[in-house]
């Protein structure tokens, strides 16, 4: 998938102000259905949701593909971050917008009755549509929502302080290796074929939980593009979501690697610049250039250059290291 941004966009370019309960949604579904050695980490959260999926989850499943965009009506804008304040704007999805949102959505016949008009723009299956969301969600995230959530504002800190010093930019930079920026150009390697425009409307860049690779969310009307991506991995003993906690992923990672250089392979999974690494791991910058020259050496990161400044990110051997 290929996003150009003009001049106008990069002027709008924003981070989500908060975790966003309906993109955690729409990518959990998505997860739900993937079978690929990026989504193992969510084994047992899969496991255990499809024991309890009720029969309306058909829909949701239909609407949110693995590869595929996102219907641009089942997350609304940034103001609507609530749960409940979003469920009631798609709600009022009017019917065309439903039916453009859905006019790439494959047949299925066997949809359940209340369903089956949405893709004609019939809006009167919404209530239900609604209502299938808001058990789904209670069902699979609600039980770990606020380690999620935090989860997801650190990472949104990181974002933010980056955005602070050393612009948009870098921003968008350090969103490699998973996805590309090139100036205009935004390429990302989540399997989607095509291109999808902004007209102007700008980014909206949010961090997901629920994530593994990134997610595309094609503009309505004159909302931004929304731009979902994996949220750094924090370790958690305990997420509510059903990991196994007999032993902590970043104890262990610390155990093989040191504390520090542990650290240094979390902080890149969203790739920055030597002095960026210091100022996160609090050592001065020859002593986080040290740790990248040994990590580099080991084959887990590579390092490029970007004008006056030295970028770090994952290789793919390093995000296995890590999500293992």
């Amino acid at each position: 998938m290929r996003i150009e941004l003009t001049l106008q966009d990069l002027t709008r370019v924003r981070l989500a102000p908060e975790a966003d309960p309906l993109a955690e949604l729409v990518s959990s579904l998505q997860i739900l259905q993937r079978r690929d050695a990026g989504s193992a980490l969510f084994n047992r959260w899969r496991y255990r949701v499809r024991l309890g999926l009720a029969e309306s989850a058909s829909v949701l499943l239909w609407l949110c593909r693995p590869y595929a965009p996102i219907p641009a009506f089942l997350v609304p804008g940034a103001e609507e971050c609530g749960l409940e304040a979003g469920l009631a704007e798609i709600a009022r999805t009017d019917s065309v917008c439903l039916k453009s949102a859905l006019r790439d959505a494959p047949v299925n016949r066997e949809l359940p009755a209340w369903a089956a008009g949405l893709p004609d723009g019939d809006t009167a299956g919404l209530p239900k549509l609604v209502q299938a969301m808001h058990d789904y969600f209670e069902l699979s995230l609600a039980p770990g929502w606020e380690p999620a959530r935090a989860q997801v504002d650190a990472d949104r800190g990181m974002r933010a302080q980056l955005l602070l010093h050393d612009g948009v930019d870098a921003v968008l930079a350090s969103l490699r290796p998973l996805v590309r920026w090139s100036s205009p150009v935004l390429e990302i390697g989540d399997g989607i074929v095509g291109s999808c425009g902004t007209d102007g409307a700008g980014l909206l860049i949010s961090p997901t939980y629920f994530a593994v690779c990134p997610v595309v969310v094609p503009p309505a009307g004159r909302a931004p593009v929304r731009l979902l991506y994996p949220s750094v991995r924090q370790a958690a003993p305990s997420t509510g979501y059903g990991r196994d906690v007999r032993r902590s992923p970043e104890a262990a990672l610390a155990d093989l690697l040191g504390p520090t250089r542990a650290a240094t392979l979390a902080v890149l999974a969203v790739g920055c610049s030597t002095s960026e690494l210091a100022a996160r791991l609090g050592v001065t910058p020859s002593a986080a250039s040290k740790h990248t020259t040994v990590l580099r050496r080991a084959g887990l990161i590579t390092t490029a250059r970007d004008r006056n400044a030295v970028l770090h990110s994952l290789t793919p051997l390093g995000s296995a290291l890590l999500e293992a």
